[in-house]
């Protein structure tokens, strides 16, 4: 009925599985067939049952077989294929917000992701190695429970520890985990947002915050971001004129300038914000790739006003979405009822493997590695982009990002809409303006931005431009 190559590298159960689905697909088992019962199949292949139970399964869980309680395997019935009314959808590109999201978490022909925020994977290996996560699964029996609303205690305890190491006074009643920082975002945005509430934020600034923000109908009040940070001046007139329910700001490794706020400017916006009542929301989802020793306006305020967003996404893996918000222990409530509304309860398994990164130093060793591995990329990357004609804003030599300028002469929607088409994905800057500024600028990944194939490709589009 089957040959089977033992000396193959295949193994058993999928010769099986292949074997008996060429055999369907070439009629010679017809629908309703009765297959052989599990023991006479292992005697006639001389394999266990085990292997041959397995194969049963598989082939079953794909609707090519049936099991028939009492009577055995039987070959299943096809299906007709349902005549599916065709629908049109618009092609996504890279030069709108959605577009390069979507783009940066598919990236199918994308050979070169220079606009992505993701560190390369082979860059996150050894932060959480198979090892771990099998480690942690073998122990863990409680991960078939739900997970708790606020986070695993075991998490928010490592979280707490983290933050008094950068000078942040939480405890656990200050610490909600979250499905990365876009989730915190949102629940912020839900639970202490009204629409028609006015809000700060930076230009330029994370886009996707924008669009959620505008999605909950919050007004956006554009703040120019500088090397040093957010423009004083500018904040101070749009606090006194619109009193303004809160100001998201990123303080380290700025997204998408890789700039950091001078500690002068974090104490200075405190004030404004405790002047005119305005919460204040800091993304710091880049912090870890700071050198220690950071300010951060979470540590300097108390956790009195600031909202603290964490998230382990950019650092560990974007498939373990985990993040964190820490908050005034006041709004934590209002924070885990949000959350219970929109997702009930979160995976525990991503949590807890996160936790033994944190708790056995992993973590720490990791990060060390990313910022070594940074510091290289960026110089090689400042090189690249220069020889190319892209003329980098002010860079503090640090973090995941390069923020680039290209010629007046340089149609950068249609650059590009070119570099998708040639396998290089891009991200332009007005996506990270909310006023429509920075139409010249582009975001680059350092981990990619040193590649040749962009290089060339930036070359010879700023030098055809300028003919």
């Amino acid at each position: 009925m089957l040959d089977l190559v033992r000396a193959s590298r295949i193994p058993l159960t999928d010769q099986i599985v292949d074997g008996l689905v060429a055999m369907i697909e070439r009629r010679q088992l017809a629908e309703g067939t009765r297959l052989p019962s599990v023991r006479r199949l292992s005697r006639q292949l001389g394999v266990s049952a085990f292997t041959v139970v397995t194969a049963y399964d598989r082939l079953a869980a794909r609707g090519t077989i049936e099991p028939r309680a009492g009577t055995g395997f039987f070959i299943a019935r096809r299906a007709a294929d349902p005549a599916l009314a065709r629908i049109e959808t618009p092609p996504e590109t890279p030069d709108t917000a959605l577009g390069l999201t979507r783009a940066a978490l598919d990236l199918g022909p994308i050979a070169v992701p220079a606009g992505a925020g993701y560190l390369p994977p082979e860059w996150m290996e050894d932060g959480l190695p198979p090892s771990l996560v099998v480690k942690v699964a073998r122990r863990a029996g409680g991960l078939l429970s739900p997970c708790p609303a606020p986070g695993l205690p075991t998490l928010r305890e490592q979280l707490v520890q983290r933050l008094q190491q950068n000078g942040i006074p939480a405890g656990i009643d200050n610490v909600v985990v979250t499905l990365g920082a876009t989730q915190a975002f949102d629940l912020i945005a839900r639970a202490l947002l009204a629409p028609g509430d006015a809000v700060v934020v930076e230009d330029p600034g994370y886009f996707i915050l924008f669009a959620q923000l505008a999605r909950h109908g919050i007004r956006l009040l554009a703040v120019p971001r500088e090397r040093d940070g957010p423009d004083m001046e500018t904040l101070e007139e749009l606090c006194r004129l619109h009193r303004p329910r809160a100001i998201f700001v990123q303080t380290l490794l700025h997204n998408p300038t890789g700039t950091t706020i001078s500690p002068a400017k974090c104490h200075r916006l405190l004030t404004l914000a405790e002047r005119h009542e305005a919460l204040v929301v800091e993304d710091d989802a880049y912090g870890d790739l700071a050198e220690p020793g950071a300010v951060r306006l979470a540590q300097i305020d108390g956790l009195e006003r600031v909202l603290h967003v964490g998230s382990f996404t950019k650092t560990l893996s974007p498939g373990f979405r985990v993040g964190f918000v820490a908050a005034p222990a006041g709004l934590i409530p209002r924070l885990v009822e949000e959350k219970l509304l929109s997702v009930l309860s979160a995976p525990a398994l991503p949590e807890a493997v996160v936790a033994e990164a944190l708790a056995t130093g992993r973590f720490r060793r990791h990060i060390a590695q990313l910022r070594r591995r940074l510091t290289r990329a960026r110089a090689h990357a400042g090189k690249a982009l220069a020889a190319a004609g892209v003329v980098a804003d002010a860079d503090d030599g640090q973090g995941l990002f390069l923020w680039g300028r290209v010629p007046d002469a340089v149609d950068v929607d249609l650059m590009v809409r070119s570099g998708r088409e040639s396998g290089i994905l891009l991200a332009k800057g007005a996506l990270f303006s909310p006023s429509g500024r920075h139409s010249q600028h582009l975001r680059f990944n350092a981990a990619h931005a040193s590649n040749p194939m962009l290089g060339r490709f930036l070359a010879r589009e700023i030098a055809g431009a300028a003919r």
